[in-house]
């Protein structure tokens, strides 16, 4: 009974190895894989794509695909579609292309500064996907310019690569923790970026850029009241043009997913610049920042998101400071209203969608900011005390056809350190 036993034990795994041999060589395959509704060429689409002809047929790897197309935020249509014909499977991309030439006019004026932007750029030049912008600026009668160029699957659609070279004056905020300014200068920058973030694998991606910039800082000394506090700021902190060099190494682990005007899923980033004088620069500092970001869908028309972020460097320099303040981090307080050598940042928003048509989206915010500046030796708890608080309500008018098209209004009321309410227009989601 025993060698019986046996005898059929051995005879059913051989059966299942033959099966499960079977069933490898026969396999679903793809034959065939077609790009429709793009003006993005075919060419570009497929490299984006892991699953080739010729391969065996993996469904998720296709949904992974097809999400990775919906990422690069320049289609506002992905799907796709597998016609079965035995074991052959012909794939087919749908793929449409958001409005892809976007212009840029921007004007601010207040607290007798005045600054004109006005540029465009285009992110599917040459119907390759690749992006190149040109903006010109006028701050105070001075000029100045970016431009930039981005390529995103360099060599592999695992690299992405990006350059930028400003020439431009910034009015540099130095104000007093309740909005007040303290002293006049303008900032004359010069700086040049370059940057490779490689995906080593699913959910890491690695990556390294290098800056070199100039800063010349220029005193107003227009008024008698401006030349007083001018000269009682740099009593106690001196401001030292000069040139930066620096490497910045940057880690990103897991993804953000975005569904139209959606996202979910996290991604945590950590990244640092070093600048040293053996690589060029006038200053020996080291930056540190961890950001992550996280995007969830309770229901089909409710998104919250949610970022936190914490930053850290040596060194004293006003132009390698942190700013927080303004539309993009604490909402309802000045841009760059207070500054320091560490900080910490969150910022929690639920956004329910109030209306939605193929070509415009109305989607409500509510809102809470809060972080924290300051300047010490080293990060420490004591930063945690007494942090900069506001919340409030927005409105986004999304066009989900064109690329980055969300219309941002937002009314803030602050907590502390001071109490007032602020009114915020911008363009596009900032996390």
């Amino acid at each position: 009974m025993n060698s019986l036993g046996s005898y059929i034990a051995a005879g059913a795994i051989a059966a299942s190895v033959l099966l499960w041999a079977g069933a490898a060589t026969h396999a679903a395959t793809v034959e065939s894989i077609h790009v429709s509704s793009a003006r993005t060429d075919a060419e570009v689409i497929l490299r984006l794509l892991d699953t080739r002809v010729g391969a065996a047929f993996d469904p998720q790897v296709w949904e992974d695909d097809l999400q990775r197309l919906r990422n690069t935020e320049r289609f506002y249509d992905v799907r796709g579609e597998v016609q079965e014909v035995g074991e052959a499977r012909h794939l087919t991309v749908h793929a449409a292309n958001k409005f892809s030439l976007i212009p840029i006019i921007k004007f601010k004026q207040g607290g007798g500064t005045s600054f004109l932007t006005v540029g465009g750029f285009n992110v599917n030049l040459f119907g390759r996907l690749l992006e190149a912008g040109v903006q010109y600026e006028n701050m105070d009668g001075n000029p100045g310019g970016v431009v930039w160029f981005r390529h995103p699957y360099l060599y592999s659609r695992r690299n992405q690569f990006g350059a930028e070279a400003n020439v431009h004056t910034i009015d540099l905020p130095l104000l007093t923790l309740e909005g007040e300014e303290q002293a006049y200068f303008d900032n004359e920058e010069q700086r040049i970026n370059v940057r490779l973030l490689h995906e080593w694998r699913t959910g890491v991606r690695v990556g390294l850029g290098g800056s070199l910039y100039t800063n010349d800082f220029v005193i107003d000394n227009s008024t008698a009241e401006r030349a007083q506090r001018n000269a009682a700021f740099l009593a106690g902190r001196p401001l030292n043009s000069g040139r930066t060099a620096s490497l910045i190494p940057r880690v990103v682990l897991g993804r953000l997913d975005y569904s139209e005007f959606q996202a979910r899923g996290s991604e945590l980033t950590l990244e640092a610049e070093i600048a040293h004088r053996v690589i060029g620069s006038e200053f020996d500092f080291v930056r540190g920042e961890l950001r992550w970001l996280g995007g969830w869908l309770p229901t089909r028309d409710w998104n919250v998101a949610a970022q936190a972020q914490l930053g850290t460097k040596s060194g004293h320099e006003v132009q390698h400071k942190f700013y927080l303040g303004g539309l993009d981090t604490v909402r309802g307080f000045l841009d760059g209203q207070f500054r320091g050598d560490h900080y910490w940042l969150a910022n929690l928003e639920a956004r329910p969608t109030m209306w939605r048509a193929p070509r415009v989206v109305l989607q409500g915010n509510l809102f809470a900011d809060v972080g924290k500046t300051w300047d010490e030796q080293t990060f420490s708890a004591a930063g945690f005390e007494d942090p900069f608080v506001s919340g409030g309500l927005g409105l986004r008018v999304i066009l989900p056809r064109i690329y980055r098209a969300v219309l941002r209004l937002d009314v803030a009321r602050t907590v502390s350190p001071i109490q007032q309410t602020g009114v915020a227009v911008g363009l596009q989601q900032f996390f």
